[in-house]
This record gives structure tokens, sequence and C-alpha cells, in this order.
């Protein structure tokens, strides 16, 4: 069986015990998330230094977690064994673990993450026979609005759609930090049912530096040693420069379709409500939109499909290729 995470946490609960669970994909949170509450669910804590053994692939060799895996739990249904990383184990490796999983012991819950897979190997296509694959990937901005709707709803209370907006404004796509975001909104708001946009604003701007906002907005606003001081501002509050290159991009993308569209003759709400802006941004966005022709936001667009390749290659450490991007900009204004 193969489940995405969204589908594996709204079933768990009536799914049958499984003999082995492959988390894998690129998003860590939903792993983390997903190893635990199966071990939370198979696992007697009274019984667990009997029962529980966790490890790293690169750290064990694949004979010795058939081992124990073969091994009875100790006054208890379950054992539980955890192996982080299998992808650091060759194909050949993997397939012994296959091999086990056609005949796996009903007392072991065997559970193992990774990265990433090939799909077309024998070991996961014997997990998805034998077993429950799930798939953890990003998800896409829809994809991260009914996550966040889902937590919050299942705390019983709603969010408004400028909140939203702005929460994940915030947080980004960064689910460890959206997961603690939701948490301190739910307590915030605890004798309250409905989340506002003023209750994420006083929350998250205690708990997340503003740094980023204010490199993105003076690039917008071309004040560009503006945008060298608030970025070293906020390497040096610990946000990773990959994600303030994410909200350059984000801000960049919704210009150049709210640009397009009025081009095209629409009006600057239905522009800057297509783009993507949410309705307490309107009147700021839009005269943010009047500054820049399409030609120059077609420009700025492909430089930062350069720029990202650059990030990715990782030749200059990260926070230099944004000092770079900003200096580039500065260039191109001139000219």
């Amino acid at each position: 069986m193969i489940l995405n995470y969204t589908d594996f946490a709204e079933r768990i609960k009536g799914l049958k015990p499984s003999p082995v669970y492959l988390f894998t994909g690129e998003e860590r949170y939903f792993i983390d998330e997903g190893v635990k509450t199966i071990s939370d669910r198979f696992l007697e804590k009274s019984l667990k230094d009997f029962n529980y053994n966790i490890y790293s692939a690169q750290d064990i060799d694949v004979s010795r977690v058939i081992e124990i895996a073969e091994t009875l739990p100790v006054m208890s249904e379950y054992r539980v064994l955890i192996v982080k990383g299998i992808n650091e184990w060759n194909a050949k490796e993997r397939d012994s673990i296959s091999s086990y999983t056609e005949n796996s012991s009903s007392g072991t819950c065997l559970i193992l993450t990774a990265i990433k897979l090939d799909k077309r190997e024998k070991f996961f296509k014997s997990i998805e026979k034998n077993g429950i694959v799930i798939l953890c990937n990003p998800f896409y901005k829809p994809q991260l609005n009914n996550w966040i709707k889902q937590q919050v709803n299942h705390a019983g209370k709603t969010i408004d759609n400028d909140a939203l907006s702005i929460l994940t404004d915030y947080a980004g796509y960064d689910m460890l930090t959206l997961r603690n975001d939701i948490e301190k909104l739910l307590l915030y708001c605890a004798d309250r049912k409905d989340i506002s946009i003023n209750d994420v604003t006083l929350v998250s701007s205690n708990i997340r530096s503003v740094s980023v906002f204010e490199v993105v907005n003076a690039l917008i606003e071309r004040r560009y040693k503006d945008a060298i001081r608030f970025l070293k501002k906020a390497v040096d509050e610990g946000e990773p420069p990959v994600r303030v290159f994410y909200f350059i991009v984000k801000d960049i993308r919704m210009l150049l379709k709210a640009r397009t569209l009025l081009d095209a003759g629409k009006s600057f709400e239905d522009a800057a409500k297509s783009a993507g802006v949410p309705a307490f941004k309107v009147k700021d966005f839009s005269q943010r939109v009047k500054r820049f022709p399409k030609e120059e936001l077609y420009n700025l667009f492909e430089k930062l499909v350069v720029f990202d390749s650059r990030l990715k290659g990782g030749a200059l450490r990260p926070e230099l290729v944004l000092e770079d991007l900003i200096f580039s900009m500065n260039i191109s204004k001139d000219r």
C-alpha cells in the first residue's frame, strides 16, 4: 500500500497493523511525525527498554536489523524497530530487507525512513506489497493551507484567510515552524474559537524574525544598501538564506503575474487577487506593481532562475550568493 502523508495521518487509527512502514520523501517533519505516531501506537511505554530499538542505517548492518526484527517482543504484543536513512544502504542490502518483509515477524513493527528512493527497486515494490509506504513530500500552497486549517479545526477552532496567508508568510514552507506557530496560536486563543490576523501578527512576531520581510521590502523599493544590511541581520538571527530567497522569488512572481493581468486590462483588485495577494495587502501591493513594467519583472525573474542554480550548486556560501543577487539588481537599475 502507498499513501500520501495526509491520507496516512487521517487513516492511521483505522489502519490494520503492518509489519513494515517506509516513510520516504523530502519533508523531514512528516517523516519524524510519522515515525513517532507509529511508535506511540504500538509501543508499550512501560516496556520500552525491552522492545524499542532505533538506529541510523550507516551504523548497523542489515543482517543485524533482521536479527533484531526476528526477536520476539518481551511481555508485549509488539517490538518497535526503527532504522533511519536506509538510502545509505546499497540496493543489495535493501533487497535483504525485501526477503524479510515477505516472511516478517508478526510481533515486530519495523519502521524505515529514507529521503529518496527509486520506486522501481525490488525493495520499494516489496514494501508496497507487504507493508505501507508513506510518501512525505513537501506541500504545495493549497495543500499547505488545507493542512493548517485541518490542524486548527481539529482543535475546535477556525482561522480566516488573511490570518492563514500571513501565517504561511512568516513560516514559509518550514513545517516544524508552522507546527510550533499553530500550537502557540491555539494556546494564545484558548478562550476563543476564531483565529484572526491580529492573533497571528502578535504571536508570530514574537517567535520569528521579520528581517526576511525587511530584505524583500527593501529590494522591491530599490533600497539596495538597506537590503544588504537587512540580509546580514536576518542571517545573524538564524534565518536560512534559502528561505530569504524563497520570499524574494515569491514576491517577484506575484508582481509579474499581477503586472501581466493589469496590462491585459484587469483592475488592480482583480490582478492582486489572482496573484494570491491577501485582501489586507491589496492597497500596498497595487502601489508596488505601479513601479515595475512587465519587461523589468521578466528580467528579474530570469535573474532569479540563474541565482537559484547558484544557490543549489553550493560553490559559494548561500548568503554570499544572495549578496551577489542584490548587487546585480542594483547594477541593472543603474543601466
